[in-house]
């Protein structure tokens, strides 16, 4: 009798166990593709190899360039994957080459949007989507905030239009800022306040950074600190070519963060 009590405690411990809910995470990969066709071409099916492995929710590419001879890279990228694409641009698809960034994800999308970023007669296009992440609504806006000239006046109104942005699109659901910027990181955190960089010492890891990349903050992911916890991030290196040697092409970064405010419905990685 008492061997049988003993294993009805254990399966009621581990029916309770079972029965915890598990918080959500989200991972996003925020990334900049080559630019140069040559090299896209020899190292695209790497970076096909390397995010299918990572498998990230979200994946912000900078810097997309369309035209009729050069395809999006990024949506080639979506496709293989079997991710949706939003190309996010200031360019008229008349004008036959287009520059802009890319929002990539493998989550249902249920709303998305565009929108310009003014300041000093310079505009950038912003965009976003509302992703369904098990039973949490999750919005990943996407911005590029680098203006000529690197104007601070001009980086003061985007940031400020970003913010407002936000604000009349958010409908309090939990929000990510994919994006490269400029500024500081203490101009970032002061124009953006409630949003914290998920790289927080970006300086210690300077030597991380891409190849020709502008000076500034940098690409990053910025989490409401009141929606989100428990960061992790990793850099995303290609492998490096065959015979040579030394390091493989750095592309960026993963930041794998946890949602607040779960319920036994969520889960941790939908398939």
């Amino acid at each position: 009798m008492m061997r049988w009590s003993c294993l009805a405690v254990l399966a009621l411990l581990s029916s309770t166990a079972t029965a915890q809910p598990v918080t959500p995470v989200l991972k996003v990969a925020s990334l900049r593709l080559p630019a140069e066709v040559a090299q896209w071409h020899a190292q695209r099916e790497a970076i096909f190899d390397l995010l299918k492995e990572l498998h990230p929710d979200v994946i912000a590419v900078q810097q997309v360039r369309q035209s009729p001879d050069t395809p999006n890279s990024a949506c080639w990228l979506a496709a293989r994957l079997q991710y949706s694409c939003d190309f996010i641009t200031a360019d008229p698809p008349s004008q036959p080459l287009r520059r802009g960034n890319a929002l990539l994800s493998r989550d249902s999308v249920i709303d998305d949007g565009i929108t310009l970023l003014h300041g000093a007669d310079q505009s950038s296009a912003a965009g976003m989507q509302r992703l369904q992440r098990g039973s949490k609504t999750v919005n990943v806006y996407l911005v590029r905030i680098r203006p000529e000239n690197d104007d601070a006046e001009a980086r003061r109104h985007q940031t400020a239009d970003l913010r407002a942005w936000i604000a009349a699109t958010g409908d309090g659901y939990p929000s990510l800022v994919a994006g490269d910027f400029s500024a500081s990181t203490e101009e970032l955190v002061q124009q953006l306040p409630g949003f914290q960089p998920a790289r927080k010492n970006p300086a210690a890891r300077r030597s991380e950074a891409i190849p020709g990349a502008p000076s500034g903050h940098g690409m990053d992911v910025l989490y409401q600190v009141r929606q989100f916890a428990d960061v992790a991030q990793q850099w995303l290196r290609l492998p490096p070519m065959e015979g040579a040697s030394g390091e493989g092409r750095p592309l960026g970064l993963m930041v794998t963060i946890r949602l607040l405010g779960s319920n036994a419905t969520d889960t941790a990685d939908t398939p």
